[in-house]
């Protein structure tokens, strides 16, 4: 029981965007209408007239019903659906109400339908029961494996950190003095690798930002990123933070932002660094010990 409420207490991953909504909507849409066609349980064998536009047209209220309960509540109640204080016992809170009213919804049009066809009309109860059990153990079946799936990926970014730890040691007997070389070969940029504050790209070319004299220079040079973090990969404290950032940690000292874009902050960068989706909360944290 100890395990299961820690379980239910543990951070899950609220996906904010559209389109996940709208996939998982679909999913659950198409899974009610083939699983209610092909099987036909709870008396839906007497439907035999109109079981496919019957079932059919439950898959289509289940689907924009479950996306307006996803889409609707996170922007009334802005602070409850916050992504950092998200945990998997708000996630099956979330999916038992919103089956709840999901079923309402699908039970009423339902009963308006049949009633023209003087078909078996069915009890609110006895169908939200009927709505539960076809839902509510393949959502939490895909809870279990999403959250899952999240953890495990986080784990492993975490060991990735920790190899990267290790190997501080190593870094410090490496040269400071570094060189970069443009793509066509006829450029150089040399400079200390603890003046490298920040690399980001801007099409073809890389802007070097360093810090001389507490104050920060450009360099320009003709290189891809993925060249610079190459080159610099033994350098544990140079880390490619985003497609389009190369950051020396030992200049961030904070992090904004949520579980939806997390941003870095110095007091040498004038601008929020962003931060891949890959990189969890906890990995950044640990930058700033």
């Amino acid at each position: 029981m100890k395990k299961f409420i820690k379980w239910l207490t543990m951070p899950y991953y609220f996906n904010p965007s559209i389109k996940f909504k709208l996939k998982v909507s679909f999913s659950l849409g198409l899974f009610i209408f083939l699983f209610l066609y092909i099987f036909r349980p709870f008396y839906l064998n007497l439907f035999k007239i109109i079981i496919l536009e019957y079932t059919l047209g439950m898959g289509i209220i289940a689907f924009i019903s479950t996306f307006l309960i996803l889409y609707i509540p996170a922007l009334i109640f802005k602070d409850y659906f916050n992504e950092d204080n998200w945990t998997i016992g708000r996630n099956l809170f979330l999916m038992a109400v919103g089956i709840t009213i999901m079923g309402i919804i699908v039970w009423y049009f339902s009963n308006l339908y049949t009633a023209s066809y003087n078909l078996r009309k069915f009890g609110l109860l006895e169908f939200l029961s009927y709505m539960f059990l076809i839902t509510l153990i393949p959502l939490t079946f895909f809870v279990f494996i999403n959250e899952k799936n999240i953890r495990e990926r986080r784990e492993k970014k975490v060991l990735e950190i920790k190899e990267i730890k290790k190997e501080i040691d190593i870094s410090k007997k490496l040269a400071s003095e570094i060189s970069i070389t443009s793509d066509n070969g006829k450029e150089v940029i040399t400079f200390n690798i603890d003046d490298l504050v920040y690399v980001t790209s801007q099409g073809n070319y890389a802007s070097f930002f360093l810090l001389q004299e507490n104050d920060l220079k450009e360099k320009i040079l003709r290189v891809t990123l993925t060249k610079i973090a190459t080159e610099l990969k033994e350098y544990s404290k140079i880390i490619r933070c985003h497609k389009s950032y190369i950051v020396n940690v030992n200049y961030i000292t904070d992090i904004s932002g949520n579980a939806r874009g997390y941003l870095l902050e110095s007091e040498f960068i004038p601008i929020s660094i962003p931060v891949s989706r890959s990189f969890s909360k906890q990995s950044l944290l640990r930058w700033l010990q």
